[in-house]
């Protein structure tokens, strides 16, 4: 299969990468730098807002969109909804003016109509686009993901390290951790699936997590036993997130925490048919 990933120099798209590879597909990577591309991966220069995708999208039976953001760069145009819904909307109407057949599109566990987060309103918005064009398209709704440098790890790792750890809250919110590389070749098996359009698949790890848990899980790895945990609570959070918001390098947004606030699980085991085992959360994160 002829198939081009957006987004597929970041943090899930070097994996899917790789997994492509393994499955013997064709792979044209669009991307403003041909850093962190696989070897045998064709290179396609252009910056998703602006390239013409009908120009550079001849040809392909499936495009993997995996564009996103966790955090807006308001001086630099990057929106949520800039870079979830704008840049779906324009990839949805090359697809179509192109006659391109699949999406595979990654979307985030949470999305729904009525979400407090704009990260999760925008990827709904976006959601909606593709159903609404009549687009043959896999929705996938990943919870967080862990394995090879996962940047909410590495924080929790880092903090970890630290005398006293402040968690948001009670920290009882619910998660399920998922393995990169098990999302990673469950899209690369779905190119040659295409009986699975038109669904919208959430999908989360074998076990559920409080985020104390995954503090404790992740303290155990670097030899602490006993984590001392500070719970701070969310409405003076907020008010600090809401101060320091326009601030460079302030550490939580409003959006995060209202993320962290929620549980992020799933009963959804439909992936299941194609990655039968999901992988637990070990010690690579």
């Amino acid at each position: 299969m002829r198939v081009f990933v957006t987004g597929g120099t970041g943090y899930v798209g070097q994996a899917v990468q790789q997994a492509l590879l393994r499955h013997h597909h064709e792979i044209s990577v669009l991307a403003r730098h041909p850093s962190n591309l696989a070897s045998g991966v064709h290179f396609v220069s252009g910056d998703i807002r602006q390239v013409d995708l009908t120009a550079v999208m001849q040809g392909i039976d499936v495009v993997i969109h995996l564009v996103g953001i966790i955090e807006e760069k308001l001086s630099h145009g990057i929106t949520f909804d800039v870079m979830h819904y704008q840049v779906t909307k324009r990839l949805v109407d090359a697809m179509r003016q192109n006659g391109v057949p699949r999406l595979i599109h990654m979307s985030a566990l949470g999305t729904r109509a009525n979400a407090r987060s704009r990260y999760h309103q925008s990827k709904w918005k976006a959601e909606q686009y593709i159903r609404q064009q009549g687009v043959d398209a896999i929705i996938l709704r990943p919870s967080l993901l862990f394995g090879g440098g996962a940047p909410f790890f590495q924080m929790l790792k880092t903090q970890c390290h630290w005398p006293v750890v402040p968690v948001p809250g009670s920290g009882d919110t619910l998660l399920q951790p998922v393995a990169r590389h098990d999302v990673a070749e469950l899209i690369a098996r779905l190119v040659d699936l295409p009986q699975y359009g038109g669904e919208t698949w959430e999908i989360g790890g074998p076990t559920v997590f409080t985020l104390n848990d995954l503090y404790r899980h992740v303290a155990k790895t670097i030899g602490r036993e006993h984590l001392p945990l500070f719970h701070v609570p969310l409405p003076l959070l907020f008010a600090a997130a809401r101060l320091g918001q326009n601030l460079p390098g302030f550490p939580v947004t409003v959006d995060q925490l209202f993320m962290l606030n929620e549980p992020n699980v799933t009963e959804d085991t439909r992936w299941h048919q194609i990655i039968a085992h999901p992988t637990p959360l070990g010690t690579d994160f």
